[in-house]
């Protein structure tokens, strides 16, 4: 599914995590990210951080979509899967 990263935890130059808003409204942090995808993120982001949030975190100014997997087990997992730059911040594709 496709959601908007609000926030990252970690270094805006390679996050360890984000945080996405799910299609219900709320807020979850993926699971931690592996090295080439915090380099993508980190790249995508360049300047696109703004203060820092308590914890390490940072808020996300420019809009980023990514597509995640959200588990259904008894503790829901979401795992990050890929920036979804192909679709702009305004029109999330279908879930999946």
């Amino acid at each position: 599914m496709d959601t908007e990263i609000v926030a990252i935890a970690g270094s805006p130059a390679r996050p360890a995590h984000l945080v996405v808003r799910l299609p219900d409204g709320t807020l979850a942090q993926t699971a931690q990210l592996d090295s080439s995808q915090r380099a993508a993120v980190g790249r995508a982001l360049a300047a696109g951080v703004r203060e820092a949030l308590p914890g390490g975190g940072h808020r996300v100014v420019t809009p980023l979509l990514a597509e995640v997997e959200v588990g259904t087990t008894r503790h829901r997992t979401v795992r990050f899967v890929r920036l979804r730059e192909d679709l702009g911040p305004a029109e999330p594709g279908p879930s999946g």
